[in-house]
């Protein structure tokens, strides 16, 4: 039961980070990337002090490590392909988790654990529209492998490490990494109410809430399970996309987001 409450837990952390797609959106049309990631992430080292207990750092420090270089090649990429290749390329973390789990860590995952993770695969095959191949997508390829590594390291890490400073490290590892860039590349850094609404979102809820649930909650359950629930991020990130900014799913955009909750379902499960 615990393993299941655990995978519900994810789904809900994968709700809040879907919904913040559309807010990021409209934060960046007056704030660079850089330069909005270094304020996120800023504040929401701020709402985890309070929580702080002793200074073990080396592990979520080296979880942040790979969260940036994730956030980093996904904002380069997105110069370079478009919006649909990135998402569903970006979705293959799906795939790769589990497989750096077993190399790295020697989890193991059984058939169903490899059916949900190609079923999620396919899901956001239909879901992405993805179409044609540019150099830009060799970049999300790189953020694919390390949002993947990231999810492998949190259920290693979080069963031998405080989940709340796992949680606050990587947080800060990223708005200390993201700085030196926010320095050389921002050219919009506009605070007004909307900005400052976005960031207090993306703060407390995507980063503070959403960080302290995952790596609490990744010790529950397996690598698999936590990419593929993890994964409805997309799904949810399209139907928000579709409440705030209007955009329309195609049928089989549908069909792809239904064959990934039959794939959380499949793992979270164990049909």
């Amino acid at each position: 039961m615990k393993r299941l409450y655990a995978d519900l837990g994810l789904a809900l952390v994968a709700l809040i980070w879907g919904s913040t797609f559309p807010v990021v959106k409209i934060a960046l049309d007056s704030m660079s990337p850089f330069a909005f990631n270094t304020v996120r992430f800023f504040i929401a080292c701020l709402f985890f002090l309070p929580f702080l207990k002793g200074l073990d750092f080396k592990d979520g420090f080296k979880i942040g490590v790979v969260s940036f270089l994730g956030y980093t090649f996904q904002t380069v990429g997105l110069d370079y392909t478009t919006a649909t290749n990135a998402g569903f390329i970006t979705s293959t973390y799906v795939v790769l988790a589990p497989i750096i789990s077993w190399l790295v860590y020697k989890d193991v995952f059984d058939r169903r654990d490899v059916s949900g993770v190609l079923l999620a695969f396919i899901g956001f095959y239909f879901l992405s529209g993805y179409s044609g191949f540019n150099i830009g997508d060799i970049l999300m390829l790189f953020c694919a492998l390390f949002f993947g590594a990231e999810i492998a390291m949190i259920s290693h890490y979080s069963r031998i490490t405080n989940p709340t400073m796992l949680a606050f490290w990587q947080a800060f590892a990223i708005f200390v990494l993201s700085a030196p860039f926010a320095v050389f590349t921002t050219t919009k850094f506009e605070i007004n109410t909307t900005v400052v609404l976005c960031l207090l979102i993306t703060a407390f809820f995507a980063t503070f809430v959403a960080k302290m649930l995952q790596n609490w909650l990744q010790s529950y359950t397996k690598s698999s399970d936590a990419a593929v629930i993890l994964s409805l991020e997309g799904v949810f990130a399209h139907l928000f996309s579709v409440l705030v900014l209007a955009e329309i799913l195609t049928p089989l955009q549908y069909f792809g987001a239904f064959l990934i909750l039959l794939a959380v379902i499949i793992v979270s499960l164990r049909i």
